[in-house]
């Protein structure tokens, strides 16, 4: 999942909209969908053999079977966005495609490629009496909507970062009960550090890994939307917000108190990661996305049992509470041709049964509070469930709204901040320099 991150309206006609409004009738199991036949193109970003393309694959031939509508899949990988891009411009898309939202709103929303899916969520659910929009919670689409207020993609998976530990490691406290607040967190970092550990772990190769701590900070001090916004301001006058200080100045503790792994900085990702979850370095935690069980698996110690904990609150930080989650799910791109088809193939995949593959098959979160979580990411659903609908886009959605900003002013900053270049007030000095000098010079 960690190559998804780094990556980082149409109209619809009157006789698609009267045919897919209708709600599919309703009934126990999976047994709702008719007859109907016709085909669509689904491009997906999944490549041959993966887990979440076992499962759609599942799901594609039980379609079919039940609506006799043939499914054209072309299972293309990650960069299927681009492919995708190009062949609106011939009018000729799929007529389904799928990827993780940021690169959904970049590639296509940006330019008008997508439709509008407000039918779909207000139609039901294929087997079930639910409807779509009843099982996936609203704080996940704040961003997806076209122009009129449409959400325009439907998600079946949810990543987000979380800060993981081993509860079957060196007993720390943390199954018993991990710090909720800053402070409880310093204390028990200092603790760990009196018993010779250097309890984080952490590739610092990676930038954008560096700068997950201190977009978390900020996100607790100055809540949702204050860094995206950052990115965006052409003058640099949201640097001087407080909550930018007072998050550098907590995170300028972990680089300089000696919590961090030795040589974090000189090895080469993921080194630190695995040497984590293998138990070869006196580290505890790893702040990383919900993708760590799968990715630190295989050089995982035997019997390491993955929990996770929110990053702590702050004392009257207005991001208190809030929990990263970020989306893969269904688009259906402008101008396609069999529109009404793709869309009922999402009421369909939507079941909770077939949904529940990708938790209990591919080992991810879906947006589904019914769909239990794989056990490694039954504490992220609880954080991911109690946040309600405060949730942040991977990054505060930087990467989408300000691409070159975030590679050329916010993760070389990071780099340097924690390589111990700059202290946490030239850190926001050099965000807010670099940012209106970078827009200054176009």
């Amino acid at each position: 999942m960690k190559i998804i991150f780094r990556q980082r309206r149409m109209f619809l006609a009157v006789a698609v909209a009267m045919a897919i409004t209708a709600p599919l009738a309703a009934c126990s199991g999976k047994e709702a969908a008719t007859d109907t036949g016709g085909e669509l193109t689904y491009w997906s970003m999944w490549k041959q053999g993966e887990d979440q393309q076992k499962v759609l694959q599942a799901a594609i031939n039980e379609f079919t079977k039940a609506t006799k509508i043939k499914v054209n899949v072309q299972w293309s990988g990650r960069d299927v966005l681009k492919t995708v891009a190009a062949r609106l411009n011939t009018g000729n898309p799929p007529d389904l495609t799928d990827q993780d939202g940021g690169a959904i709103a970049g590639n296509l929303a940006k330019v008008n490629g997508v439709m509008g899916l407000g039918d779909v969520y207000s139609a039901t659910i294929d087997g079930e009496s639910k409807k779509v929009g009843d099982v996936i919670p609203a704080g996940l689409l704040n961003t997806y909507k076209t122009s009129n207020g449409e959400p325009y993609i439907v998600p079946y998976e949810v990543v987000g970062s979380t800060i993981w530990y081993n509860a079957a490691g060196p007993d720390n406290g943390l199954a018993a009960e991990p710090p909720t607040t800053w402070d409880e967190f310093i204390a028990w970092l200092d603790a760990q550090k009196a018993k010779g550990r250097t309890p984080l772990a952490l590739d610092g190769d990676i930038k954008f890994y560096d700068a997950y701590w201190t977009t978390w900070s900020i996100i607790r001090h100055g809540g949702v939307g204050l860094l995206n916004k950052a990115a965006q301001d052409k003058t640099g006058a949201t640097f001087d917000d407080p909550a930018f200080l007072a998050a550098a100045k907590d995170i300028e503790k972990l680089i300089k108190g000696g919590y961090i792994v030795k040589d974090f900085n000189g090895t080469k990702w993921p080194a630190q990661q695995n040497n984590w979850a293998a138990g070869k370095t006196p580290t505890d935690i790893l702040l990383m996305g919900t993708w760590a069980p799968s990715e630190t698996g295989p050089q995982a110690a035997p019997g390491v049992k993955y929990r996770s904990f929110p990053f702590p609150s702050v004392t009257e930080g207005k991001g208190n509470g809030a929990a990263d989650a970020g989306v893969i799910g269904f688009v259906i791109p402008a101008n396609a041709k069999h529109a009404a088809e793709a869309k009922k193939f999402i009421q369909f995949f939507m079941n909770k049964d077939r949904l529940g593959g990708i938790s209990s098959e591919a080992k991810n979160l879906t947006p589904r509070a019914d769909v239990a979580a794989p056990a490694a990411l039954a504490d992220y659903q609880k954080e991911f469930v109690a946040a309600g609908s405060n949730f942040f886009l991977p990054g505060d959605n930087a990467s989408a709204v300000a691409p070159q900003w975030v590679s050329n002013v916010w993760e070389q900053a990071n780099a340097d901040f924690f390589n111990g270049k700059l202290d946490a007030g030239g850190f926001v000095k050099r965000l807010k320099d670099e940012t209106i000098k970078l827009y200054k010079n176009g």
